[in-house]
Formats: C-alpha cells, sequence, structure tokens
C-alpha cells in the first residue's frame, strides 16, 4: 500500500511541477491568449488541492482559495 501512495505523491508532484513550468513559460511569452493559461491555473490549483488531500490521510478535500 504504501508504494501506491508513494507513486500517488511522485506523479502528482511531477505533474504540478510540469505545469507550474509551463504556466511560467507561457507568462514569460506574453501570450495573448490568457484564457489557456487561466484553464492550466485551474488544473494546478485542482491537482494542489489532491495532493493536499492525499497528505493529509483523511480524504477530506480542502477548501478552495
Amino acid at each position: 500500500m504504501k508504494d501506491i501512495t508513494r507513486e500517488k505523491y511522485v506523479r502528482l508532484m511531477t505533474e504540478i511541477e510540469n505545469l507550474e513550468d509551463f504556466i511560467a513559460e507561457l507568462e514569460v511569452l506574453n501570450r495573448p491568449d490568457d484564457s489557456e493559461i487561466t484553464r492550466l491555473k485551474q488544473e494546478l490549483a485542482s491537482k494542489r488541492n489532491e495532493l493536499a488531500r492525499l497528505s493529509d490521510g483523511c480524504g477530506k478535500p480542502h477548501p478552495t482559495t
């Protein structure tokens, strides 16, 4: 069970890091399509919330800010 949980943490952390890097690159390029950046930021927030929920171990979702 610990291996499965660790795999989930690693997968989520990797996805979060990749999204953060991609968003930073888009913002540096000053892309005119802000809707894509907004969508990616929402996806990033969702993944961060999932990681926080898993790390709590209680399964209750965190309030979004």
